[in-house]
């Protein structure tokens, strides 16, 4: 989803608000203690610098992201290629946190390509020239490993009706004397 410089939808908005709130307890040095980030989260609600309240959605993210943050950085550690998490830009580290955690936890909410493509908007807006690339590749990394990992429901198929037995045989057909014709015009007539 192509974003005009500047111009965000809503649930953009609130996944740059939750990046916020993460990067914020990242440079507290709170991240790794849930209930710090949760305390955080609770003076962002209440005190912050921003035109409006923290959006519900974005609350619902740096939740989700506390009570997940480790398997979410384990994620992003396994597939940030040549970088180890703390080498990792802060800004787009908070941004792919909250992409790992849509499309881990709130994936019938939001599909996995949304979310990368939503992330890497994003980061185009507020990170380096370089990172929307990264942040793309290593966000798709863990969309296939997720997907590769995660169980797909067996549709089952419906068992085929048997036919009835035909009342006639095609050798009885065959030997049939038939009106086609006289047929043909009863049917028209109906209609």
């Amino acid at each position: 989803m192509a974003h005009e410089r500047g111009r965000f939808t809503s649930r953009t908005k609130a996944r740059k608000r939750a990046a916020e709130v993460l990067f914020e307890a990242d440079q507290r040095g709170i991240i790794s203690s849930q209930v710090d980030l949760l305390d955080l989260l609770e003076e962002r609600k209440m005190i912050n610098s921003a035109p409006s309240p923290l959006p519900a959605y974005s609350v619902a993210i740096v939740e989700g992201v506390a009570g997940d943050l480790d398997r979410i950085d384990r994620l992003i550690r396994n597939h940030a290629k040549g970088a180890d998490i703390d080498r990792i830009p802060a800004v787009d580290l908070a941004v792919m946190r909250v992409a790992v955690w849509e499309m881990t936890s709130n994936s019938d909410q939001v599909p996995a390509i949304s979310a990368i493509d939503e992330a890497v908007s994003v980061v185009k807006q507020i990170s380096t020239d370089t990172s929307p690339a990264y942040v793309n590749a290593v966000l798709d990394a863990i969309r296939k490993d997720v997907a590769a990992t995660t169980p797909t429901a067996k549709v089952e198929e419906p068992a085929e009706k048997a036919l009835p037995e035909p009342e006639l045989s095609l050798e009885d057909l065959s030997k049939a004397d038939f009106d086609v014709d006289g047929l043909l015009d009863e049917l028209l007539d109906e209609y």
